[in-house]
């Protein structure tokens, strides 16, 4: 019996090295989306002074504000522990307003931070049709997911500024087309 497993073992595993030298060979992950490498990122940086962030977003009040009268807030609340999961999570709460006056409003009690692939910003807003934005240009970045619709992004610039830190407000329509897709700005801190 061992020298079956062995066998069946042996054979597996020269059926996987074969495969990994056959270049031409469709596998599965090969239809994966490809993804910045660090460099690419920084790279990328040079030009738009901003890049995402790993660590999570900072608590506080952000507001973005543009001058066709649209804003959105954003306020993470403080940390607090969960002893069952062993988590760190924060209450996040959005509120989008539209130059109409149109609101949405956003509530996460207990918001943990995620690390997402996004998109560059701004680049699903106008040209994406498809709903799945630019697939070849996603960078990671921690996030909290405020609803399934709406990501909370940490950001920072390539430099220090007196601007930093920041947070990209993500949000998606009802077909998954990113429909906002802003920088906001710390007001105030938690």
């Amino acid at each position: 019996m061992q020298e079956l497993v062995c066998l069946v073992a042996t054979t597996a595993a020269l059926v996987v090295l074969g495969g990994c030298r056959d270049g031409k060979r469709e596998t599965a992950g090969s239809a994966v989306p490809a993804v910045a490498f660090a460099g690419e990122v920084v790279d990328a940086c040079a030009g738009d002074s901003i890049r995402p962030a790993t660590a999570a977003p900072a608590p506080g009040l952000w507001l973005y504000e543009a001058p066709t009268g649209e804003r959105v807030a954003a306020m993470i609340g403080p940390q607090r522990a969960d002893d069952r999961s062993l988590a760190v999570m924060r209450p996040v709460e959005t509120i989008e307003v539209s130059a109409a006056g149109d609101t949405i409003r956003h509530v996460a009690g207990a918001a943990s931070v995620t690390l997402e692939l996004l998109p560059q910003i701004g680049a699903g807003v106008s040209s994406d049709t498809t709903g799945a934005g630019s697939r070849l240009s996603q960078h990671p970045a921690a996030t909290y997911a405020v609803s399934p619709r709406v990501r909370i992004a940490a950001y920072e610039s390539c430099a220090p500024s007196p601007r930093d830190p920041r947070i990209r407000y993500l949000r998606r329509g009802a077909a998954g087309k990113i429909v906002t897709d802003v920088l906001l700005h710390r007001t105030s801190q938690q």
